[in-house]
């Protein structure tokens, strides 16, 4: 039936969307954005993410500013494949931390394929609403 539709044949059609989708997947200046899930327990926060294929010496983690960077980078090795299907490259994702969330005390743990970052949360007092007057002009 496809042949009907479309001359170049089956086979044709299969191969260039191959090839497209390696070309699009192949991009060097692409950076990917991994998974993740944060949940807030009563005395800190958890963050989970996907990294599969990552060891530790392929991961950094660090604080700059109020932001939590995941940063690393999952290299090809360079073989003949008849399947190309895993996707390669530098992963990168800043997470804003909570206003209660401490700096000090954040733990990392790798396993699985899933990295572990628990951020530690300190008590603060909840600030009132402060009302702010409009002026009429």
């Amino acid at each position: 039936m496809l042949e009907k539709l479309w001359p170049f044949g089956r086979s044709r059609v299969r191969k260039a969307v191959e090839e497209a989708l390696e070309k699009a997947f192949q991009d060097v200046g692409e950076v990917l954005e991994p998974l993740s899930e944060l949940s807030e327990h009563e005395d800190h926060y958890l963050l989970r993410v996907e990294v599969p294929g990552l060891g530790p010496e392929n991961l950094e983690v660090r604080l700059e500013g109020d932001q939590l960077v995941i940063e690393g980078e999952k290299r090809e090795e360079k073989r003949a494949k008849h399947l190309a299907e895993i996707v390669y490259g530098r992963i990168y994702r800043a997470y804003l931390l909570p206003k209660d969330a401490k700096k000090e005390g954040i733990e990392a743990r790798l396993a699985k394929g899933v990295l572990e970052v628990r951020i530690p949360r300190e008590k603060r007092p909840e600030e009132p609403p402060v009302r702010i007057p409009i002026q009429e002009s």
